[in-house]
């Protein structure tokens, strides 16, 4: 049994070499074409929460649709929902609508504070619904109340996030970002599938936004593209209802100017990328950082008047963890000293 567990160790050291560090910004979705992008959120302590807005053109094709919803920090509330059944048995709507197929976690992890924790935000997929809501429709304009059921005062509020296609639209990319970065720092990296063109013509088009929930009062994150600051300003609660836990949220996105360095009253976390580009660019990185570590960055989403190929993409040569290095290390000298061991035992008889 003794010899078992140690190929089993050092088999499982092997294997955690395949894995690589924690990563920033990952992709749920990258859309080419004709596409377009709508993004809205709410957050309140009422019942119902609010209405999220959508603006979808006429005969439009919606392509893709996510509902986040944005928890309470763990354990620094400790009734915060942590799990997919928590998300799935709140009785949270949209349209009147029951959302119960979350699927999937998002959220970022405060290292600078072990007491606040991490975030455990819910993601559901909403396509369908979203396709039946704008069916037939004669305006560009919607909107959906949300609920939140008995999880209301320990989620800050909803995003939903929209991409769509029309033929009357540009040729570009949309992006959509789950969140799960390091509050201490990390970045992401966006390659392109052709170079970029010329940031300063006419009708070229690079915006960022972010969602960001449990913000206010002065709590902001620091937003770096290619090494040059966009914003020291990105939080607050400017779509929440209230300034209290459970209704602390901000979006950038529909009604939002697509401005830098803005004061924190005015920024809105939409940004235009385009100052920090370069015709012929082939990639480009976005660091995020909240210094004080209490800042949730859940969601972001990209438009590009250009072809966005891949975000963040698995290392082909990844560099192992230090833990995993050590596993790794522990595992090979118990296994070379069980051989000099059976080594001795063989010469002694």
């Amino acid at each position: 049994m003794k010899h078992r567990f140690l190929h089993l160790a050092v088999a499982a050291a092997v294997c955690a070499l395949g894995s690589s560090a924690h990563a920033a910004l990952v992709p749920a979705g990258i859309f080419n074409g004709n596409v377009g992008l709508s993004v809205d959120g709410i957050g309140s302590n009422s019942t119902p929460v609010g209405s999220v807005q959508a603006d979808i053109p006429v005969g439009a094709t919606v392509l893709q649709a996510y509902l986040y919803s944005a928890g309470t920090p763990f354990p620094w509330y400790s009734d915060s929902p942590t799990t997919l059944a928590a998300y799935n048995g709140a009785g949270i709507t949209l349209d009147g609508n029951a959302i119960t197929n979350f699927d999937t976690l998002v959220g970022a992890t405060s290292t600078l504070r072990p007491d606040i924790g991490q975030w455990f935000t819910g993601r559901a997929d909403v396509t369908s619904l979203v396709q039946s809501l704008v069916t037939g429709a004669v305006s560009n304009n919607f909107s959906w109340q949300v609920g939140e059921g008995s999880l209301n005062n320990r989620i800050d509020g909803e995003v939903l996030a929209i991409v769509y296609s029309h033929p009357s639209l540009p040729v570009g990319s949309v992006a959509l970002l789950n969140g799960g970065q390091d509050t201490a720092g990390e970045t992401t990296t966006v390659n392109l599938g052709a170079p970029l063109s010329d940031p300063t013509a006419p009708g070229f088009a690079a915006e960022l936004g972010f969602a960001i929930s449990f913000s206010c009062c002065n709590q902001a994150s620091t937003v770096s593209v290619n090494g040059s600051p966009v914003t020291s300003n990105a939080g607050n609660n400017d779509d929440g209802l209230a300034v209290a836990d459970g209704s602390l949220i901000t979006v950038g996105g529909l009604g939002d100017p697509a401005a830098n360095s803005q004061s924190y009253a005015n920024d809105r976390e939409k940004y235009n990328l385009a100052p920090f580009f370069n015709t012929g660019d082939t990639s480009f990185s976005i660091f995020t950082r909240n210094a004080t570590g209490d800042d949730n960055i859940f969601f972001a989403s990209l438009y590009l008047t250009g072809n966005i190929r891949d975000v963040n993409p698995p290392d082909p040569n990844p560099m192992p963890e230090p833990a995993t290095y050590a596993l790794m290390l522990a595992a090979l000298g118990m296994l070379g000293f069980r051989g000099q061991r059976r080594k001795e035992h063989d010469a002694a008889v």
